[in-house]
Parts: C-alpha cells; structure tokens; sequence
C-alpha cells in the first residue's frame, strides 16, 4: 500500500476533527444540563424524554385544577362557618324574644340586631373566591347569588347547575355550588316551604311586632336551616378531604416522573468532566503529533 504526505495529512487532519466534535459535544451538553441535544442523538430516548414530560405535564394541570377547587372550598368554608355562627345567634336572640317577660319594646330592640345579622348572611351569600367569582351561584359566576328586588325580598339569581371535577380513579368532588343547596329552604309541619331569606324576614316581622307564636315558628325555621347548613359544612369539608388525598397522590406521582425523567434526561457532570479532559487531552495529542509530522518529509518520516 502507498502511503503519501497527502496521506498522512488527511489521517491527522481527521482524527483532529473528530476529538473536537467530540469535545464540542460534550461543552454544549454541559452548558445544556442535558444528555440529548437533539432527538437524532438517541431517537429512543428522545421519545421516552417527551413521553414522561406530557404526563409532567398533565399531572401539574391536574395539580393546579384541584389547587383552585382547595381555595374555592377554603373560602367556602369560611362563609359557611359564619353563616352557622349568625344562626346560632338568630336563634339565641329568638328564644330570648319568645320569653314572656319581655314587652313590644325590648322586642323591637332585638329584632334590630336580628336585621343587621340577616344582612350579614344576604353578604355571605354573595361571598367570591379569590377569582372574584360568585361562590353560590351555581355556574353563572359573574351573578351575584342572592339579591334584594324593591319591595326588599331577596331572590336567587344563581342556577341549579353543578360542575364536579376529577379528583382520583374514578372520583369526581362538586366543584360549583347553588345557593338553595346551601340556604335552603324551610318545609314547615304544614308542609309549607318558605325561603331561606322569607322565613327570616318573617320571624324578624314577628320580633318586631311581639307576635310570640311565629318567634316560636321561626325559632323552628332556624333550626331547620343551621341543620342544613352543617350538612352543607360537612360535605365541604368531605371535598377538601378527597381533593387534598388526591393532591399528595399527584405530588408524589409527579417526583416519580421527574425523577425518571431527570435519569434519562439530565447530564452526569462527574462524568461528563472526565470525558471533557480525555478528549481535551487527546486533541491536545493529536494536534501536537500533527505539528511533528508536518514538519518532516514523507522520506524522513518513514525513515524514523
């Protein structure tokens, strides 16, 4: 076999080459943090890559879905909590309105405060997310749910429309809720059904004119409705459980991927370090043993 100057020079001139795309490699995965720079490099990684982050993905849509529907349920809560709390006092202020002993005037007394706290439960009503979003209107959140017409009776201007949202295999939590499913009416031992907001006007309309007979009806209305608004409480508090379950499924969930995701994905700076000053020190060789044999004649260098 012949073997020119020309030869050589190109042999040299290759090997060269190929220790710089080498080491020009390894530089831009260390300053990519990555492995794969293009899914060329390892088409059967790269599609594992791209798997594991649509499921990264779908998981933190989830996560933040159900985030938001937590919020939603904490603001709930805390409205539900002080609507309770002004019944309880309703109702104490009822009984003490029923005793004999008091006259027309210390009743109107009463039912003063009993107008301010029905106003405070009309607010709560009307209580928003964190969204700004109506919590009681059922899907039309825009509406405020509850609200006075001009003669001063309140109506519900929400919809009977729930949305529920996944939360687990196979588990849906109510995500929007409608007003009358959580200011229920009252059905009274007549079979009447009187609103929610009705009923306290008119126990108000009895306090305020020392009508002892429908105080006594109204005590009953307001037993009715703290009743329905602890059931509503507790189904409250039965979403935030499953959807908080459901949260620290998807947390873990997602470290697992990510951490699959990171082992296939993610450089090795050890070893890419030590490959990076191989390969510096074999171009380093190969550039020095190029300079020797550029400097002899063919002749010369068989000859040594």
């Amino acid at each position: 076999m012949k073997i020119s100057t020309s030869f050589l020079f190109d042999r040299a001139t290759e090997r060269m080459s190929t220790i710089q795309n080498k080491l020009a490699t390894t530089q831009a995965q260390m300053a990519e943090s990555k492995q794969i720079l293009s899914p060329s490099d390892a088409p059967d990684q790269a599609a594992a890559i791209q798997r594991l982050k649509g499921e990264v993905q779908r998981q933190d849509s989830h996560t933040r879905t159900l985030e938001v529907a937590m919020r939603r349920y904490t603001a709930e809560e805390t409205a539900l909590s002080s609507s309770n709390d002004i019944l309880i006092r309703m109702k104490e202020l009822g009984l003490q309105a029923a005793n004999d002993t008091l006259g027309p005037d210390d009743r109107k007394i009463i039912s003063v405060e009993m107008k301010a706290l029905r106003s405070q439960l009309l607010s709560l009503g009307n209580t928003r997310d964190d969204s700004g979003n109506y919590l009681f209107s059922g899907t039309r959140v825009n509406t405020p749910a509850f609200a006075e017409d001009s003669p001063g009776h309140v109506q519900y201007q929400g919809d009977q429309t729930q949305t529920r949202i996944p939360a687990g295999v196979e588990r849906t939590v109510q995500f929007t809720r409608a007003g009358t499913d959580v200011f229920t009416r009252v059905v009274r031992a007549n079979g009447e059904s009187v609103g929610f907001f009705d009923a306290l006007d008119q126990m108000i309309t009895a306090t305020e004119n020392s009508q002892t007979s429908k105080i006594q009806q109204g005590i009953a209305d307001l037993t009715q409705m703290h009743n329905n608004l602890t059931l509503a409480q507790a189904q409250n508090g039965s979403d935030q459980t499953v959807v908080q379950s459901q949260l620290d499924v998807l947390s873990e969930t997602a470290l697992r991927l990510k951490s699959t995701l990171s082992e296939i994905e993610d450089l090795d700076y050890a070893e890419a370090v030590t490959r990076m000053n191989k390969e510096m020190m074999a171009l380093e060789a190969a550039m020095g043993s190029f300079s020797k044999i550029s400097g002899l004649t063919l002749f010369d260098y068989i000859r040594s």
